[in-house]
């Protein structure tokens, strides 16, 4: 017997509904269908409310024991709702699935109900995606039962594919007689979740592409269907284990030449945008169709200007070869075809434009003059260095069109440093601040929403907290904060908990801002304690408003600004929150105006005085210990770590503020905190003038991240870090080189605007971030053609003279033992920098390279860099 109390089933009760209400409360699951069905409707509809009223009690016990009273009231239930949209949300309630599913007894407790109704609560099910793929098996029986049409949304599809046997037989011979087999087939090749495993095959099973193909061949499936299928997803691109899914299905369609032929369009149209094995894979199929000669010349033409624009070093020259082999076939085609061969005159890669240059000079003789002359002018496009060739095989036409003036070193226009931005006061509605509160609980938000969104619920619980709750109940009402690891989140959380007069767990977080502090951990503590301290504040003594809300988005507070709160704190006789204040202090801005001091002088209260000794002494000093040598590394886990030193005047001051203060030793003293490891831009608002300490302290989290390769969770941060204020120092410039080795360029980005936004600030120092980027790859934290690809993204803002100053101090230790991976693509990009900034300063390490024999890579981009870098190249190379 349960817990569930007696007294809820009514004395009204006929014996059939206590005997089912009892089955129920004694978890006997297989005996309900059989007393549901033989209930009246009238009875099914009394013993609804009972059951409804026992979902409450059994959701708040979880221990084993319930387990099969869940089950049981799973199925009375819906064996007792009499609409289909009310049986179809009973049986797909969370709080009841988890308890599991027999389908055979749920399709028996809904056996007295006519077809359609089961057809449809069986659609009805199917349309819920998060429920459909679970309850597939008893969807397929209420269709079954029902004999209407099957649901095919992409939940049904996901659950009809798990649901295929395979123990003991193979996909194929599963698939067979499946009597969904022509329903299913079709929407499973689109929807993109269902096909993530059809790369694979183990041991006696080829895989679902091998068994789709083996049915089209026994004519169980349209082989036309497959084909088009797949090449739609292939159209529409995805992961990456999608696409080789449907790759390995196109491999065992085996498609004829006459089936490849038929779909040519598709093939040139997958080109400009596709997957790169996507595109390769269209790419091969079109060279073999040409070399059958059943591909028409303007479809070459098409192909060949998407493929030469693409960034893969690897389709652009497989392109050019099979451009290269087209007009040896057919000498006709040789005008039109070098004029296509001239577009990769202008590709970002020296090696691919020389061979384009190369594939020209070897056709020219079967080339008409008007032929020649465009080419001639395309040239123009070409690196200096192949200009002059050009100009030898076309004409002296190439150099005289791309005269113009000499580069001058150092001379980039960057773009403006973006500016702080003031921070707009709270909502003056509560409906406002209601709104803003749930976006955030969403989504990540920026630093200063956060401040705006904080200040605004306290500035508003003090006006009208009755008021507040109202607007807020909606946004507390949603489940968005269980079990989050944000801290931010977390303190939100428990300052709206309390603002609701709900349990708001502040202690807790009290203990984890102030216990096992670290440097690390310190950066999160100090919003949580903040958050804490607000909700404990709430309860008593609501704070008027926050002291530490920031003026500006980089996280700093005017001097001004923060006496006049303190001076509307005194006048209202409130006291401020401790942590508030503190944090409240670290932002004040480096430029203290002397009304500022002289106002804070008038202040009477323990805070205001606190504030005018502060505003004296110039605020937060730098570090006692600024470091200013190299990055070190860190044995055994081969880390770039920077030690800092502490400040003073704050050994007294509590937890976390303490350790967010104290000197940082990583090499000398590490720490093993979990906590802090997360890199959040909020951090650079904690100590917004000193953005080397926190960059510093991140390290640790960056060299995690690079190890396995997910570098993009961290470089959200980088724009923050260039806003900051501060010098910029070792730790700065060594996130920044590995924001620029992350691997997406998308997260790359990030990096290129906090190197961009530095420099143009004043605070880069190319020659750190050079070194930095050598050593983080020696350290094999990261990967060269990566750093090439972010750096070419700051060139194109017409940052060659930085770029060069970057690669100069890098080059040379990359260039000392072995090349390392990539190196010719970041040797290319030296080279064009060199030739584009008028750089003269030339590099021993790669003269000695270019001294080499042979004419691998390496070496042709040496000898570019050491003739763009000669004394008698100084004023040239437009």
């Amino acid at each position: 017997m349960t817990e569930l109390p007696a007294p809820a089933i009514p004395g009204t009760a006929t014996q059939g509904m206590r005997e089912l209400l009892h089955a129920v409360r004694e978890g006997r699951g297989a005996a309900v269908p059989k007393l549901v069905g033989a209930l009246t409707d009238a009875e099914r509809r009394a013993c609804l409310p009972v059951l409804k009223s026992w979902r409450p009690i059994v959701r708040d016990r979880r221990d084993d024991r319930h387990v099969p009273v869940r089950a049981a009231l799973r199925l009375a239930g819906a064996g007792c709702c009499t609409g289909v949209a009310a049986a179809a949300q009973w049986l797909s309630a969370g709080d009841l699935w988890w308890a599991g599913d027999d389908p055979a007894l749920v399709a028996e407790a809904l056996g007295h109900r006519d077809p359609e109704w089961l057809g449809r609560v069986a659609h009805r099910l199917a349309e819920r995606r998060t429920v459909a793929e679970g309850a597939y098996p008893l969807i397929a029986r209420l269709v079954h039962a029902a004999g209407c049409e099957p649901p095919t949304t992409d939940g049904v599809v996901l659950g009809w594919k798990l649901d295929v046997p395979t123990r003991g037989t193979t996909i194929r011979d599963s698939l067979r007689d499946d009597p969904l087999l022509t329903v299913m087939v079709p929407r499973l090749l689109e929807v993109p979740e269902a096909c993530s495993d059809f790369q694979y095959s183990w041991s006696g099973e080829p895989g679902w592409p091998a068994a789709l193909a083996g049915l089209a061949e026994e004519g169980r499936l349209s082989r036309d269907m497959l084909i088009d299928g797949c090449l739609s997803r292939l159209s529409a691109g995805g992961r990456p284990g999608v696409l080789k899914g449907f790759l390995a299905l196109l491999t065992a369609l085996h498609l004829t030449e006459d089936e490849r032929a038929a779909h040519t369009l598709t093939w040139v149209r997958m080109l400009p945008d596709a997957h790169p094995l996507v595109a390769a894979r269209a790419q091969e199929i079109l060279a073999r169709l040409d070399d059958a000669g059943r591909l028409e010349t303007e479809h070459l033409v098409e192909a060949s200007e998407a493929a030469l624009f693409r960034p893969e070093k690897k389709l652009v020259r497989a392109q050019l070869s099979m451009l290269d082999k087209a007009m040896k076939r057919q000498r006709s085609r040789t005008d039109e075809l070098l004029r296509v061969v001239a577009e990769a005159f202008g590709h970002e890669e020296h090696s691919l434009q020389e061979r384009a240059l190369a594939l020209v000079v070897r056709h020219r003789k079967h080339a008409s003059g008007s032929a020649l002359a465009g080419l001639a002018a395309s040239a123009g496009r070409l690196g200096p260095d192949l200009r002059k060739r050009a100009a030898e095989a076309l004409g002296d036409a190439v150099v005289a069109e791309n005269t113009g003036a000499p580069a001058v070193e150092g001379g980039d226009l960057l773009p403006p440093a973006p500016g702080a931005e003031r921070l707009e006061p709270a909502p003056a509605a509560s409906a406002a601040i209601t709104e803003e509160t749930g976006v955030l609980l969403r989504t990540e938000g920026s630093p200063a929403q956060w401040e705006r969104v904080l200040n605004g619920l306290v500035v508003h619980a003090h006006a009208d907290l009755p008021g507040l709750r109202t607007a807020l109940e909606p946004v507390v009402a949603q489940p968005l904060l269980n079990g989050t690891a944000d801290p931010l989140k977390r303190g939100l959380s428990t300052v709206l908990a309390s603002l609701m007069g709900m349990p708001s767990q502040h202690r807790s977080v009290v203990r984890e801002a102030v216990m096992h502090q670290c440097p690390h951990s310190a950066l999160q503590a100090v919003p949580l304690i903040r958050a804490a301290e607000i909700a404990m504040r709430v309860k008593s003594d609501p704070l008027p408003f926050l002291l530490a809300t920031p003026t500006w988005s980089t996280g700093t507070i005017a001097a001004s600004e923060l006496v006049a709160r303190i001076a509307a704190y005194e006048r209202s006789g409130a006291e401020p929150g401790q942590a508030d204040l503190d944090q409240a202090l670290l932002r004040v801005e480096r430029e203290i105006p002397d009304e500022a001091r002289q106002a804070a002088a008038t202040l009477t209260s323990p805070a205001g005085r606190r504030l005018a000794a502060w505003l004296a002494a110039g605020g937060l000093p730098d570090p006692a210990a600024p470091v200013t040598g190299p990055a070190l590394r860190h044995s055994p886990h081969r880390r770039a770590l920077v030690p800092t030193g502490g400040f003073s005047g704050y050994e007294d001051r509590p937890e976390p503020f303490r350790s967010l203060l104290a000197a940082h030793d990583p090499v000398g003293s590490p720490c093993r905190c979990w906590g802090g490891r997360q890199c959040s831009p909020h951090a650079f608002t904690v100590l917004p003038r000193h953005r080397e300490v926190v960059a510093a302290r991140m390290l640790l989290s960056f060299g995690d991240l690079a190890e396995f390769d997910e570098l993009g969770e961290g470089t959200p941060v980088l724009p923050a870090l260039a806003a900051s204020g501060g010098p910029a120092g070792p730790a700065a410039h060594l996130l920044v080189a590995y924001g620029l080795g992350a691997r997406r360029a998308e997260e790359q980005l990030f990096a290129v605007d906090a190197l961009l936004a530095l420099a143009a600030g004043g605070q880069l120092d190319a020659a750190r971030l050079g070194q930095g980027i050598a050593e983080l790859t020696g350290l094999h934290r990261l990967k060269l053609q990566r750093i090439a690809a972010a750096l070419r993204e700051v060139v194109q803002a017409g940052a060659y003279g930085t770029v060069w100053a970057v690669l100069s101090a890098a080059l040379p230790p990359l260039l000392r033992g072995t090349a390392p991976h990539g190196l010719s693509a970041l040797l290319s990009l030296a080279a064009e920098c060199a030739q584009r900034s008028g750089a003269h300063a030339g590099i021993p390490e790669i003269d000695e390279l270019a001294a080499r024999p042979g004419s691998s890579q390496l070496v042709k981009q040496a000898r570019r860099i050491k003739s763009a870098t000669a004394a008698d190249r100084r004023g040239g190379a437009g």
